[in-house]
């Protein structure tokens, strides 16, 4: 298959002075589809030294999600190197990488392409330098383990060999790539490039960075929400050993800028400075401080959600096909169900922390981020500096799930070391963590369903009211963070389809949380189906395949469409994968939901057993999985049963609560997560094909909630249309 280079990347090979072969690569947007400037500026992203060794630039951010060894497993596939000898470094943040950001399960989406590009200009090159020194037809030369080989006489040349002269190559326009059932890379099972220093306890998180002359800190914050600070009383904490200073965080004093998205109030506390974090942890617990909660809302949640009920009957149309309207008064019968979700916390494994050293003429920064260029903004409005004066380095984080994708955190810390004039690390506590989060937003929703005299849904109603998390980052135009927008499923199967929402304003805090819109809005779909398979007494798999038709390219916004054929694979092999058709003891029960989400198809079957004090035990989950070309098998696998289980984790436990203006929850006693002993054997199968990767990372978990949900009605037959389970099983 050939590529022809388009204007949204270029590529150049020069030597270094050591004489070793330097891939470089302007990045352009193709989100953006900005113009290339005509004297742009080629970033490093492989070295191949003299000695056949291949170093490999990892330039997004590591969360967990495996970019840092799945990228370059896909150019060292193109390249023909050999793993054993490729090194991968995580680079610093550069603005002209382009997308350099974590989440949305897009890194190799967006990236495919690049990656197979580089390795394949590269291999190019290189065998075109081998072919003059062996005297051969390039056409006869392969790039194999680090070597280019003739395999009919057995001659090979190492790429150490080749790079001095390779660096002079003109690249062409047109690149050939690897045929697929050639790959001994990609599809293959590689650890992570990090394992040994995270299983030997020598990875370097962001928590673990230390710098020369560093101090430590932490806050306490406002836990009002759009509250601040009346006084404070630091004489106590100040006593205590190890603490060095006690400073106000205060937002007047910086302009109360936005900073990149984030609210105008981020900086609303007191921070101590010691010299460790342990110190500072004591040091804050004697803080004496009377907050000015004048200007909150004072919240509750019962009164968020009350308005949240109230305002599905005063909405805006954001989608519209068809008539619904026809379609409800043609109908021969219809159905209508409202399902809540709460709010939830992320609750990474990593509290939030950074550290920051402002000099006098460079701000450097070690951010466990999701978004640099966010931070870099930041930085920029808070400090009127200018970008060449910021480096910001990308440590391993401990987790995100969307909650670093914003930086107040890293905010504090700037402040901070300004203030102290030397480097400063800040390291939240767990409960300042929880308690200031940006949450993944509750709502209340109302489907209808009217369906004709076969029981099948001739037009859907679903209306969603909530409070958005795009106008609580302070963002201008409609409310885009509605968690649901026009690609919605199920758009493209139904033909008269109306998506309706209805925004309440509050002061809590919202944000991205994993799958995002689908991790929110999949419950009450996929709940909603299967409600309506057991209304008409249908099998809830056979009413869905019969939902979504027959195998077809579906239309679902402008000229986006995908392959139905794949749905449908994904749904008869999780079937036949589950025993779906077979009977289960008395007590136990299997629910079933399927979604596309990031190009991916995923189905999946969640088996329980439910006892008689309504503990619901988890048996097994079964997975089927087209993400198309599956780069890494092992990393594929860690996400798809991550994902799944943060799903149960959310559906059984999860809830954010408020009281008077202040989130309730402080930690895992009282926000509760999944334990080990709580987790269920998860099978997954991934579909074989030639198809361009998608996302993985967040497809798996919306469907988890409501196949576990759909499984203990069909144990017990007790819906749950309000989650967390716990909280709302209704004996």
């Amino acid at each position: 298959m050939k590529n022809t280079l388009g204007r949204r990347n270029f590529i150049k090979l020069t030597a270094s002075a050591s004489g070793a072969l330097v891939i470089g690569v302007h990045f352009q947007s193709c989100v953006t589809g900005k113009t290339p400037a005509k004297n742009f500026e080629f970033l490093p992203l492989v070295t191949i030294d003299t000695e056949g060794e291949v170093t490999l630039i990892a330039k997004n951010p590591e969360i967990g999600q495996g970019v840092k060894t799945s990228l370059p497993m896909i150019l060292a596939e193109e390249l023909g190197a050999d793993w054993k000898k490729v090194k991968v470094i995580q680079g610093d943040f550069n603005e002209k990488y382009d997308e350099q950001w974590a989440g949305g399960s897009y890194a190799v989406i967006l990236n495919w392409d690049l990656m197979r590009t580089a390795g394949a200009q590269v291999r190019f090159a290189l065998i075109t330098v081998a072919s003059q020194k062996l005297k051969l037809p390039a056409a006869e030369l392969i790039s194999k383990n680090g070597s280019v080989v003739h395999q009919a006489s057995g001659k090979s040349i190492p790429f150490g060999d080749l790079v001095k002269e390779a660096a002079q190559i003109p690249l062409p326009d047109e690149i050939e790539f690897k045929p697929s059932d050639s790959y001994t890379i990609v599809g293959q099972p590689i650890p992570q490039v990090d394992l040994d220093k995270m299983v030997s306890g020598k990875m370097e998180y962001g928590i673990d960075i230390k710098r020369p002359g560093m101090v430590y800190a932490t806050v306490r914050k406002n836990p009002v929400f759009d509250g601040g600070i009346s006084e404070f009383d630091s004489t106590v904490a100040k006593a205590m050993e190890g603490v060095i200073e006690v400073l106000e965080l205060d937002n007047k004093k910086y302009g109360g800028r936005l900073i990149g998205p984030n609210s105008p109030n981020f900086v609303n506390g007191v921070a101590v400075i010691a010299n460790s974090t342990w110190a500072a942890f004591k040091g804050a617990e004697k803080l004496k401080v009377v907050w000015n909660n004048t200007e909150s809302r004072k919240e509750n949640t019962d009164e968020i959600f009350d308005r949240f009920h109230a305002q599905l009957s005063n909405t805006s149309i954001e989608r519209e096909d068809g008539n619904f309207a026809l379609a409800k008064r043609e109908a021969a019968s219809t159905l209508e169900k409202v399902y809540e979700v709460p709010f939830l916390a992320h609750a990474t494994m990593e509290p939030m922390n950074c550290t920051v050293d402002f000099g006098d003429e460079v701000c450097e920064v070690w951010a466990p981020t999701q978004n640099p260029e966010a931070l870099q903004e930041g930085l920029i409005k808070l400090f009127d500096l200018k970008p060449e004066q910021i480096k910001i380095h990308l440590p391993r984080a401990g987790g995100a799930f969307g909650r670093r994708y914003y930086v107040d955190y890293a905010m504090d810390a700037a402040i901070l070391s300004k203030e102290m004039g030397k480097p400063v690390k800040l390291t939240w506590t767990r409960e300042e963590d929880t308690k200031h989060d940006w949450y993944r937003p509750g709502s209340v929703q109302k489907l209808t369903a009217t369906l004709d005299k076969d029981g099948m849904v001739t037009g859907w109603q679903h209306i969603l009211a909530n409070a958005s998390r795009k106008t609580s980052l302070g963002r201008e135009g409609r409310p885009a963070g509605t968690e649901i927008d026009e690609y919605e499923f199920p758009a493209g199967f139904v033909p008269n389809l109306q998506f309706e929402y209805g925004h309440v304003l509050s002061d809590v805090p919202l944000g991205q949380w994993r799958a995002v819109a689908p991790g929110a809005n999949a419950f009450p779909i996929q709940s909603f189906l299967d409600e309506m398979a057991f209304k008409n007494n249908m099998d809830p798999i056979d009413y869905f395949l019969k939902f979504i038709g027959p195998a077809r390219m579906v239309p679902v916004v402008g000229e986006y469409e995908f392959d139905n054929a794949r749905f449908i694979q994904v749904i008869e092999k999780v079937r036949k994968n589950s025993d779906w058709d077979t009977s289960l003891p008395e007590g136990q029960g299997r629910g079933f939901a399927a979604r596309k989400m990031s190009g991916s198809f995923i189905a999946e079957v969640v088996t329980v057993d439910v006892l008689e004090n309504n503990k619901v035990n988890i048996l097994k989950v079964d997975v089927v999985v087209d993400c198309g070309i599956v780069v890494n098998p092992s990393g594929a696998k860690a996400q798809v049963e991550g994902a799944i289980l943060e799903g149960f984790c959310a559906a059984l436990y999860g809830e954010i609560t408020f009281k008077d203006g202040a989130t309730e929850q402080s930690n895992f006693h009282n926000y509760r997560w999944m334990r080990m002993n709580e987790t269920p054997e998860i099978h997954i199968e991934f579909i074989k094909n030639d198809l361009p990767p998608r996302g993985l990372g967040e497809p798996p978990l919306p469907p988890a909630i409501p196949a576990l949900t759909n499984a203990i009605f069909a144990a017990t037959g007790k819906r749950i249309r309000k989650l967390p389970i716990v909280s709302n099983f209704d004996t």
